[in-house]
């Protein structure tokens, strides 16, 4: 069973062909908001301002949310929903110089887990099994597995990671961008099972590795390196690998980011130094993104506020609706590799006395 889902939908209907639909909302500018920072840094952030971007919501619906974004911040691939059972079905979608298309999806339950500067986006969905995907083109085309399995990342050159399912258990695999593979990465020893969650523009790649070939063992962060060696990520001062269960989910130059739960640590998100070889645990929730400059982005743990992280000051972000009133948390999903864009989703309210909350993907560009 895969553990990385960054989306789920409600029921569905089939999706329409590829179709643009409308333009963007007005920009809402607004300063960010100093969480905590010594003064040195305090001047320089209170400066700042964030403009929040609105992307377009089709007629027909109530909510978007985004699901992946290009190094570069030039595409943007986001879901539009509607929590009405009667209401359309679920649309991929893409945005890219002020234009949003359609990308049709395999079924109701299929997204593009991450896109590229070229608009090329992957994914995967559950048909009978496991289904990886790529989106290129204005094309669908499964990714080549014997027993099924899943894609989660694009680079540049387009390269795609993932992993692939062997005899009931999923290995590390990536798929070149020339058109070959998938190509098996090596395990660690004593490992069974794993997977790649992400790949930088130099060929490193990150993911996680398992011991118990049920599934039920706790994942170490891994990285394989470009000249092929692997080795297992650092943990933060005072944390042991052996008692932590931690993934990687995302890296840009040499940086990475993700998620780690062990004794003696609090629970949420942590970032990776790949060339100093250090971890340290951050003030932010978990799956957070990070830049090159190692600046990461998601929520504020144990807040509905989204923010980001600038070694250790801690800025606030605006949203749409009181904080007080936003039961459902807004959240930085992606960052851009300079710093400058970042790509979420924001809390708009419920859409019925049953409390079903809404989002609105959103993109804040900071100067």
């Amino acid at each position: 069973m895969q553990t990385r889902v960054k989306r789920r939908s409600t029921a569905r209907r089939a999706i329409a062909a590829t179709a643009a639909v409308g333009a963007v909302a007005a920009a809402t500018v607004a300063s960010v908001q100093l969480a905590s920072a010594g003064e040195a840094d305090a001047d320089a952030v209170a400066r700042q301002t964030c403009a929040l971007d609105a992307l377009p919501i089709p007629e027909g619906y109530q909510s978007t949310s985004v699901t992946g974004m290009s190094d570069d911040g030039s595409v943007i691939a986001y879901l539009a929903e509607s929590p009405d059972e009667e209401g359309p079905g679920p649309r991929q979608l893409l945005y890219a110089g002020g234009e949003v298309t359609e990308a049709p999806m395999l079924n109701d339950y299929a997204t593009l887990q991450d896109v590229n500067a070229d608009g090329v986006g992957v994914g995967w969905t559950f048909m009978s099994g496991y289904v990886p995907y790529v989106w290129r083109d204005g094309e669908l085309t499964e990714l080549p597995t014997e027993e099924g399995g899943s894609a989660y990342a694009i680079n540049a050159k387009g390269d795609i990671v993932g992993s692939r399912e062997s005899d009931g258990t999923y290995i590390p695999v990536v798929w070149p961008a020339d058109g070959s593979g998938p190509v098996d990465l090596a395990l660690p020893e004593g490992n069974e099972l794993g997977s790649a969650t992400d790949i930088g523009d130099d060929g490193t790649i990150v993911g996680y590795v398992k011991v118990e070939g049920d599934n039920s063992g706790d994942p170490k962060p891994y990285v394989w390196h470009a000249d092929g060696t692997g080795d297992y990520l650092a943990m933060p001062e005072g944390v042991d690998l052996a008692d932590a269960a931690a993934e990687v989910t995302d890296i840009k130059g040499g940086w990475a980011s993700g998620w780690l739960s062990a004794p003696g640590a609090a629970y949420g998100g942590v970032r990776w130094n790949l060339a100093e070889g250090t971890a340290e645990t951050v003030e932010l929730g978990d799956w957070v993104a990070v830049s090159a400059e190692g600046v990461v982005a998601g929520h504020l743990r144990g807040s509905p506020i989204a923010a980001y992280q600038s070694g250790e000051t801690l800025v606030e972000l605006p949203g749409l609706i009181d904080p007080a009133d936003n039961t459902s948390g807004d959240n930085v999903v992606a960052i851009s590799a300079d710093g400058s864009l970042l790509a979420g989703d924001v809390s708009t309210g419920a859409y019925d006395a049953d409390e079903q909350p809404l989002t609105n993907a959103v993109t804040w560009t900071c100067e």
